[in-house]
């Protein structure tokens, strides 16, 4: 989703509408933990660029589906979103202080922005509705209380301690 500064001067009164869908390949969610993945990224928006501030007004909507890990099992979870936000782009060099996002070359790139605003949207955890927590794997058991031994209630002392136990009874 990019745009040139000609283009959008073109545009009747510096305004425009935009419908897209976008892809974010696989290769992008290895390296994150939170998320295995983005599909069905659909958005719309409209920009409106103001010539006297040289800044570039867009307003969008953003849908799709995350595909999320499972709190409990690991696995997939589809998780439908909605966003709706904003961003003002300058067309030249911001101060520190401003709320804007700086433009090179004369190329708005609205894909990392909305990037960045489905990363801000993933919910802390999602549990799939069939999930079952596993509790035996190879090499490992969960255990409850029930199945301890509790037959030898003493506990075994390490034979090359057992000579401090004696140690405070001579200084009586």
């Amino acid at each position: 989703m990019k745009w040139n500064l000609q283009w959008i001067l073109k545009q009747k009164n510096n305004c425009f509408d935009f419908d897209e869908t976008l892809n974010f390949p696989s290769e992008m969610f290895h390296n994150l933990s939170q998320i295995n993945g983005l599909s069905e990224i659909h958005v719309t928006g409209h920009g409106q660029y103001d010539q006297k501030s040289r800044q570039l007004y867009i307003e969008y909507q953003i849908d799709g589906e995350m595909i999320l890990p499972c709190a409990i099992s690991l696995e997939d979870v589809d998780y439908p979103f909605e966003i709706s936000s904003s961003s003002v782009f300058a067309f030249y060099k911001p101060d520190f202080e401003e709320d804007v996002i700086e433009v090179k070359k004369d190329i708005v790139d609205l894909t990392p922005v909305i990037f960045q605003e489905i990363m801000l949207e993933i919910p802390m955890r999602v549990v799939k509705e069939d999930a079952v927590l596993q509790t035996q794997g190879k090499g490992w058991k969960v255990m409850d209380e029930s199945d301890v031994d509790d037959s030898s209630d003493e506990e075994e002392i390490d034979p090359r301690l057992a000579v401090l136990k004696d140690y405070f009874k001579d200084k009586e």
